[in-house]
């Protein structure tokens, strides 16, 4: 928490002295015309760039397959959108490289390298593909094909709980 507070605080007096420096060497009217037009610019490039994300999505969603990177790219285009929203300088130009496609490889490289490196990512590999005997029509296992009947007996004085049972397989 205090790290975005510093990261908050550091950023707009960053902003703060950029704009008060761009404005005493090309006065205010072109510093405010210059924020307006990078404003309009970026969020229309955003919108552009949505799209195609989207429209990637979902080609691959179509393709039975998942949208990893596609995700990850409307993610940041959507951080990017707000950067360029943002009056200023600096979020300006880090909005528009996390806007076009070539530098948002290297934002979602690094980004994906924090995740993993923060959070355990774990992934599920079949190793059989006739794992599942019983399957539907949509190649998904049927749970009540493998009932399994059974009675807990709670008794006090044995400290081994257990249950009984038996299998039935058709």
């Amino acid at each position: 928490m205090a790290f975005l507070f510093f990261l908050f605080v550091t950023v707009s007096l960053t902003e703060l002295f950029l704009i008060i420096e761009v404005s005493g060497a090309i006065g205010w009217g072109f510093t405010i015309g210059w924020s307006i037009l990078t404003g309009l610019a970026g969020s229309w490039l955003a919108k552009q760039e949505g799209r195609r994300t989207m429209a990637s999505i979902q080609q691959r969603m179509a393709q039975m397959q998942m949208p990893g990177q596609e995700l990850a790219d409307a993610l940041l285009i959507v951080i990017s959108g707000a950067l360029l929203i943002t009056p200023g300088f600096l979020t300006d130009v880090i909005g528009f490289t996390i806007l076009f496609p070539v530098t948002r490889s290297l934002y979602r490289a690094g980004i994906g390298k924090w995740f993993k490196t923060r959070v355990g990512v774990n992934q599920f590999y079949q190793q059989n593909a006739n794992a599942f005997e019983h399957t539907d029509t949509f190649g998904q296992a049927d749970p009540w094909d493998s009932i399994v009947e059974g009675e807990i007996v709670d008794d006090d004085e044995d400290q081994n709980d257990y249950i009984e049972g038996e299998i039935i397989s058709e």
